[in-house]
């Protein structure tokens, strides 16, 4: 049972009492000024009022006890209202039986709400990572007819869009799996160097065909402990939005030498406002450039955040409009959620 201040429950009930205290007070005012006017002992009043006043007091003090108990057990239910209501306190009279038909005609219907909304959130995750899955076939026989007409005009361009669609399904599924990826982790050690090289491989299409934004690797010393897939998914999605807002310039990777650890993806590109730079980790928040004509979900950096957390990295972002942003994700071996 909580703590529960004794003195502002203790006002609260002199207040329910007012009207006893009220009637008693009359009574033992009527009882004084009969005495006085009849000119009799007041003995007989004092000693009505002594035996009266102990017996009340008995009754406020097991009437006192009692509705302490109530209210724990009202707090204690309201505790458990976002799971389920313990039994309520046996009711005094008929208004009390009706409170408790209306909490239990409530809880019911928050229960029955709840199983809904959880069964509508199920269906929602099934269909969509059906989805996913379903839209990968049509993309990849899209790649393989790509693949065999070099002849196509402004192929390069169909390869880019190809690559970003196939990205955007990657963030479905990413955000899907979001709430379980702990069971999907393999964390290990590994070389930095070739795990990055491999992600940038995957995304040639991105360079290949952008011929107005060149790409600059620095080598990379030194292992990371962290699952393969998980952290080239985050690196995939911070070398698009490089790309994605670098209209023309360049995009840099390099180990930060001022921070041991740390791996920075710089860019020459639009950069993000001041204003933004604080909602950026936000689910759904795209900012000025997600509005101001660039394919932006919001979901790409929130889901960043989310996963290098769950594998124990860090990510931190600083950008100057029209100069570029800097990201920089700390891979020093933290605490790692595995099932």
């Amino acid at each position: 049972m909580e703590n529960i201040p004794m003195l502002p429950v203790f006002f609260c009930y002199c207040r329910r009492m007012g009207r006893a205290f009220l009637l008693a007070g009359l009574g033992f005012g009527m009882l004084f000024l009969v005495t006085v006017l009849y000119r009799a002992p007041l003995d007989l009043p004092i000693y009505a009022c002594s035996l009266v006043g102990t017996v009340g007091l008995t009754f406020f003090a097991f009437g006192f006890g009692r509705y302490c108990r109530r209210h724990a057990a009202l707090r204690m239910l309201l505790a458990q209202c976002g799971t389920k209501l313990a039994e309520l306190p046996a009711p005094r009279d008929l208004l009390d039986e009706d409170y408790h038909e209306l909490i239990e005609t409530l809880e019911a219907s928050r229960i029955a709400a709840e199983a809904e909304a959880a069964r509508q959130r199920f269906d929602a995750a099934e269909y969509y990572t059906l989805w996913s899955h379903q839209i990968k076939t049509p993309l990849a026989a899209m790649r393989l007819l790509l693949q065999d007409t070099p002849e196509l005009r402004r192929r390069g361009a169909f390869m880019q869009e190809l690559f970003l669609a196939e990205q955007y399904v990657d963030l479905v599924l990413g955000y899907q799996r979001l709430g379980s990826i702990h069971a999907d982790l393999e964390p290990r050690a590994l070389a930095l160097e070739p795990l990055v090289r491999d992600t940038v491989k995957r995304m040639s299409a991105l360079f290949i065909y952008n011929k107005s934004v060149s790409l600059q690797i620095a080598p990379l010393p030194g292992t990371i402990v962290t699952d393969t897939k998980w952290f080239s998914f985050v690196l995939e999605q911070l070398l698009t939005n490089a790309v994605k807002y670098t209209p023309a310039g360049t995009v840099r990777i390099y180990p930060d030498a001022a921070a041991p650890d740390t791996l920075v993806i710089e860019d020459t590109g639009i950069g993000i406002r001041p204003e933004d730079l604080p909602r950026i980790f936000e689910r759904g928040f795209t900012g000025g450039n997600g509005r101001g004509g660039q394919r932006s979900t919001g979901i790409g950096l929130y889901l960043c955040r989310e996963v290098l957390q769950k594998l124990g990295h860090t990510i931190a972002i600083t950008s100057a409009p029209n100069v570029g942003t800097v990201v920089r994700v700390g891979y020093a071996r933290g605490p790692i959620e595995v099932e």
